[in-house]
């Protein structure tokens, strides 16, 4: 019984996904919001490149254009359970774009537990001014100050 649930329930779900559309131009709709939404979130036009900031620019003033994209670079050791996690941001104005990547720095020698860096991306979608918050912390560490606070104070027009 409790292979046969969890198989009746994607069983179920690929058939109702394999109707379709009763109307061909429902289709249409759908499809054309999904692009409008998605190229609202892509980062960046050719007039106005993506910032790049590190920890340097914590505390700091940045001006952003509407569709620009804003790539932020933390140092991060994920192997000590801390991770950067959004603390605080308008999503009405900067969005984020996805979920944080981590690039681990060289490792020639193959050591485990080796740092590297989180980068995070985010794009400007409408005007105003915003205050951008990250952490880094640990998950199940609740009601405990982050180990770091990194902070940007952005304006987009």
């Amino acid at each position: 019984m409790r292979v046969r649930l969890p198989l009746m329930v994607l069983l179920a779900g690929l058939a109702v996904s394999a109707c379709g559309h009763s109307n061909p131009n429902e289709a249409q709709l759908v499809s054309a919001t999904s692009v409008a939404i998605t190229t609202a979130v892509q980062a960046t036009s050719d007039a106005h490149p993506a910032l790049s900031v590190g920890a340097d620019s914590d505390g700091k003033d940045l001006t952003l254009a509407a569709g620009q994209g804003l790539i932020v670079t933390l140092d991060a050791n994920p192997t000590t359970g801390y991770a950067w996690v959004l603390g605080s941001l308008d999503q009405a104005i900067v969005k984020q774009n996805g979920s944080p990547e981590y690039e681990q720095d060289p490792n020639p020698d193959g050591r485990v537990g080796v740092g590297g860096k989180s980068v995070l991306n985010f794009v400007a979608v409408g005007s105003g001014a915003t205050r951008l918050v990250l952490e880094y912390k640990r998950a199940w560490e609740q009601g405990i100050e982050p180990a770091k606070r990194f902070t940007l104070n952005l304006t987009v027009h």
